[in-house]
């Protein structure tokens, strides 16, 4: 599992080098942005990218509640997820640490995402921004990238990076002041 760091960039590689060929993009309904045009057939039907939208909402949902439970699921076995601080845990440790009860979400929202259907529908690149607080009123903005596969027993998240959106160094300072 020496290569296990490397499955990011190489997901992403994957979806840049496919998106002109194979991909079609789904914006969130209310999402503020347009959906960026070149859209290619695909095999995926209108069903799988509800069902997908469907999976994202009940991923946001499970992981606000710590249902644990539901992300088993949802998460596939082989499932690698980067924090937003760069510490990367596999499935079991994101459960664990989601089951503890030193680490709790009073909030999490997704207020936009972008759905990019990959291999003729069988696979999605979803990328998007998320809102959430956390114990102690700590509050975090960031955006995330998630892949998703869809099998036999329909999709699973396989893969989830979130970075930390914060505020320019003058933004900071000026809440310093305050």
């Amino acid at each position: 599992m020496r290569f296990l760091p490397l499955l990011p960039s190489a997901l992403l590689c994957l979806a840049a080098s496919q998106a002109t060929a194979s991909m079609e993009q789904l914006r969130q309904p209310g999402a503020p942005r347009a959906a960026t045009a070149g859209t290619a057939s695909s095999g995926a039907t209108s069903g799988d990218l509800a069902a997908l939208r469907a999976a994202e909402q009940h991923r946001a949902q499970a992981v606000a509640s710590r249902d644990v439970a539901s992300l088993r699921k949802l998460i596939s076995g082989d499932y690698y997820h980067v924090e937003t601080g760069g510490r990367a845990r596999t499935k079991t440790e994101f459960l664990q640490l989601l089951s503890r009860d030193e680490f709790e979400f009073r909030s999490y929202e997704v207020d936009d995402m972008e759905i990019r259907l990959l291999d003729n529908g069988r696979a999605a690149l979803v990328t998007g921004r998320f809102r959430a607080e956390m114990q102690g009123a700590n509050r975090l903005r960031g955006r995330y990238v998630r892949m998703w596969v869809l099998g036999p027993d329909g999709w699973r998240n396989s893969m989830q990076q979130s970075t930390e959106i914060r505020p320019l160094a003058s933004q900071r300072e000026a809440q310093a002041l305050r």
